[in-house]
């Protein structure tokens, strides 16, 4: 559609999926546009990625942030965090950077690849949603081990502090296999107690 650019809308509540979405043709409109969908004024942060559908052309991402997500106290985006590799709060709106002509960046708002649009609706959703799932399980394992004395507070405390690291990173932690060596044997302890107690209430 011609003066419309094809976008996406990662919602900060990681149980809504991205939404792919339309912004209007005139500056005007689309500051608005887009200050409608992050809560008010925003900035800007960028990275690179590739284009899978068809020549595997590397383009930027631009990702539409409220610029006072932090300080109002917006809740993080765990896509978006993912994504950029860094804390992202609120709402956030992604465009390309990228000339798909020129293959240049020129300070204009190009549509979102198809085949990137697909990839962060879905298999990088479920990536994101895997992750903080097994986040929340393996932390909540861990704080019954540790009242029960299996595991030691300061092996809990290091581990969180770790998960707590990925986490701000941006960093998937959806399987065991991504975690150091000590981790897993720590996270393997809590989970099997986990286990052991539910089969005991179960045998009940």
């Amino acid at each position: 559609m011609f003066g419309m650019t094809s976008a996406v809308l990662l919602k900060a509540d990681p149980n809504e999926k991205p939404e792919a979405i339309l912004l209007g043709g005139g500056d005007t409109d689309r500051v608005s546009e887009i200050q409608a969908k992050v809560g008010g004024h925003f900035d800007a942060v960028r990275r690179g990625a590739v284009d899978t559908s068809g020549e595997n052309q590397a383009f930027q991402i631009v990702g539409y942030i409220h610029d006072e997500g932090r300080i109002l106290n917006l809740p993080l985006n765990p896509m978006a965090t993912m994504l950029f590799e860094q804390n992202i709060f609120g709402d956030v709106v992604l465009v390309s950077a990228t000339n798909p002509e020129t293959g240049e960046t020129d300070g204009e708002d190009y549509d979102i690849p198809l085949a990137f649009t697909r990839y962060l609706m879905e298999a990088m959703y479920d990536e994101c949603r895997e992750s903080l799932a097994f986040s929340k399980f393996a932390s909540a394992a861990i704080a019954k081990a540790v009242v029960d004395k299996v595991v030691s507070n300061a092996d809990a405390m290091e581990f969180i502090a770790w998960l707590q690291e990925q986490e701000n990173a941006g960093t998937p932690m959806g399987r065991l296999g991504d975690m150091p060596e000590k981790f897993i044997g720590i996270i393997k302890k809590a989970l099997s107690h986990v286990v052991d107690l539910k089969q005991e209430d179960d045998g009940e």
